[in-house]
């Protein structure tokens, strides 16, 4: 499991169902694209802005053709759908994400170290 080193796509991230496809890293599932082609592989990457990085992929076009590639880049805005296998676990694995993107944020504690998101001093 990766989490971005980004504050902006963490954030994203943190507030959306995007950690649930970040937490299916390393599962098998097929993607369904806009212009009604699929992609079946291994996810590898996904960011906060839904892009994904495909391995192993089989990829059937519009027409019915299959190819087979070693790598395959698909864009967020080109997801349609994406399948959630059936041995995940949903909530646990949100749940996870949470822990691990929090652990980057609080990195030398709650009260200890820098933070993130420092608070305003007042004056």
């Amino acid at each position: 499991m990766e989490v971005s080193h980004s504050v902006k796509e963490r954030t994203i991230a943190e507030n959306s169902l995007v950690i649930l496809l970040q937490g299916l890293h390393g599962h098998v599932t097929t993607v369904d694209l806009r212009d009604e082609s699929t992609a079946t592989g291994r996810i590898t990457n996904v960011d906060a802005f839904m892009n994904m990085r495909l391995a192993e992929v089989t990829f059937t076009d519009r027409q019915g053709a299959v190819s087979r590639l070693d790598e395959l880049f698909v864009t967020g805005r080109n997801v349609r759908y994406v399948h959630i296998p059936d041995e995940v676990d949903i909530r646990a694995t949100i749940e996870r994400q949470l822990q691990a993107i929090h652990r980057v944020r609080y990195f030398g504690g709650r009260d200890k170290g820098r933070k993130e998101f420092p608070r305003a001093k007042h004056k």
